[in-house]
């Protein structure tokens, strides 16, 4: 009887055994875990430099005593370089990007007018010119990134430059003006992302400051107001680093 007893215990710990590794064999199915959020690629503070050329449109509005002279709005050209500095945010796993930059460039431009003329005080050979040697701007900055690398956006803000106005009047002398205009830029621009931290762009914008008035010296004891009007256009390509 204890030998049947035995016998049986056996079979059923063998049996119990053997359904226990049955079940260990069979795949056990778990729900896959979600997918990251897509990297903040446009994150963080940036620096960089870029290079093109700008063409300014200028009118200037002269006028002595009664007497008044205007040379026609018209457009010069000048090559422009500088850099910019900046900082973007993107929350994870969207994909627009807010940021704010600052530049400033050397530029050189110039345009000179010569009176045909004699016009009142204005004799024919005096000469009005206006120059500007630098510009700067402050502006926020909304980027779609669609196509992973690549950034898309639009800008503005404020716009900073110097307009130098100068006269060269026959028999009198020449007589200089200079002030640190404040405007308003806006503009559109393309990012993309050579690298991980390097990128590649270009970028368009329009910049409008207004009317200035300049004294530029004396003609028959009265003195000659050079209002003038500048407005610029520019095309650069941009060269980021970001950290």
């Amino acid at each position: 009887m204890k030998r049947k007893f035995l016998h049986s215990s056996a079979m059923l710990i063998a049996a119990i055994s053997t359904a226990s590794a049955a079940d260990l064999r069979q795949p056990v199915y778990t729900k896959a875990p979600p997918p990251p959020p897509p990297s903040c690629t446009w994150c963080g503070f940036y620096i960089g430099v870029n290079v093109g050329g700008k063409w300014a449109r200028v009118e200037d509005n002269l006028t002595v005593g009664g007497t008044s002279l205007t040379f026609d709005r018209d457009t010069n050209s000048s090559w422009i370089a500088g850099g910019q500095i900046g900082y973007n945010w993107q929350a994870p796993g969207s994909p627009w990007v807010f940021g704010i930059e600052g530049d400033i460039d050397a530029q050189d431009f110039n345009r000179s007018r010569t009176v045909g003329v004699t016009v009142g005080p204005f004799v024919a050979g005096d000469v009005f010119s206006v120059e500007s040697k630098w510009q700067a701007s402050l502006r926020g900055r909304i980027g779609y990134a669609a196509w992973d690398r690549t950034l898309l956006y639009v800008t503005g803000g404020a716009a900073f430059t110097n307009v130098k106005a100068t006269a060269a009047l026959v028999g009198v002398g020449t007589f200089s003006a200079d002030d640190t205009r404040v405007g308003g830029t806006v503009g559109v621009g393309l990012e993309y992302a050579i690298w991980q931290n390097v990128s590649l762009g270009i970028e368009g914008r329009w910049s409008f400051y207004g009317d200035d008035t300049f004294n530029t010296g004396t003609l028959a004891a009265a003195a000659v107001a050079n209002r003038v009007n500048v407005d610029t256009a520019e095309v650069t390509g941009r060269l980021n680093f970001r950290f």
